[in-house]
């Protein structure tokens, strides 16, 4: 986060700051305060009160792990808590989405979390996929799997969009060491593959190629918006439609039977 002298807190605000392209007289006036107290702050002259990191981790935009890291650097308590998508807390909300992914069928859905880690998947998406798609990096084993490319029509399309979506979300959290890595190895991967043209799309979506058929799909993503626990924060559920009557007979005709698994 640079080399200037500072505390923790001083550091790591500045380096926000700058990410965020702001001023400090910018940054002042988003949080009711002054430049010369942000800039106190930066150089470790001054200490921020909760009410004040917070305020700033707001303007900042961050999510709540990098807010309670700017708690920390000033060592303050944590403000946002983070349980496991198993534990009791979670539970409302795990049925929630699991319910989700139930009245999806015939349609594939999965839950990934912020590194694009496989954490739930309706039967439609196993199917689609291969039923051992719950704990594996989704990115990973798209990039990985030869049998992934194969049968997606637009590969070249899906994974450059893909990319650029693994980048934005590194630009929303530049810190995420190992959402940088997962970025390079996207990169990496592609570094052959020349970007199509896709000046005239609505946006990009899978075209699947399977036992001769072609099946178009609109993805959507659906998350908890303004979540104040990290978990839930960082969840995105990955819903796929069908494009056409195609894909919609498609879908219908390899429906899953029998009871959730």
């Amino acid at each position: 986060m640079g080399g200037e002298v500072g505390s923790p807190f001083g550091a790591r605000l500045r380096y926000w700051r700058r990410q965020r392209g702001l001023s400090q007289l910018a940054l002042a006036g988003l949080v009711g305060s002054t430049g010369r107290h942000i800039s106190f702050l930066e150089t470790g002259r001054s200490r921020p009160s909760r009410q004040m990191a917070l305020r700033l981790a707001g303007a900042l935009d961050v999510g709540p792990q990098e807010a309670n890291a700017l708690l920390h650097a000033a060592g303050l308590p944590a403000a946002y808590p983070q349980a496991g998508f198993d534990s009791a807390v979670l539970g409302p909300y795990r049925a929630a989405i699991e319910r989700m992914l139930t009245a999806h069928e015939p349609y594939p859905g999965m839950v990934l979390d912020g590194h694009w880690t496989v954490i739930l998947a309706n039967r439609a998406c196993t199917a689609l996929f291969g039923t051992g798609l719950v704990g594996v990096n989704f990115v990973r084993d798209a990039l990985a799997n030869p049998g992934t490319a194969g049968m997606i029509e637009n590969w070249a399309e899906v994974a450059w969009a893909g990319l650029d979506r693994l980048r934005r979300h590194l630009a929303r959290d530049p810190l995420d060491e190992e959402l940088r890595k997962l970025v390079g190895e996207a990169e990496d991967a592609l570094c052959g593959v020349p970007r199509p043209s896709t000046e005239y799309e609505v946006m990009v979506c899978p075209i699947f190629r399977i036992g001769g058929e072609l099946v178009r799909t609109i993805a959507m993503v659906a998350r908890f918006d303004q979540a104040a626990e990290i978990t839930l924060d960082e969840l995105h559920v990955e819903l796929m439609y069908p494009f056409d009557d195609a894909a919609e007979r498609f879908f219908r005709r390899h429906a899953p039977d029998g009871p959730d698994q």
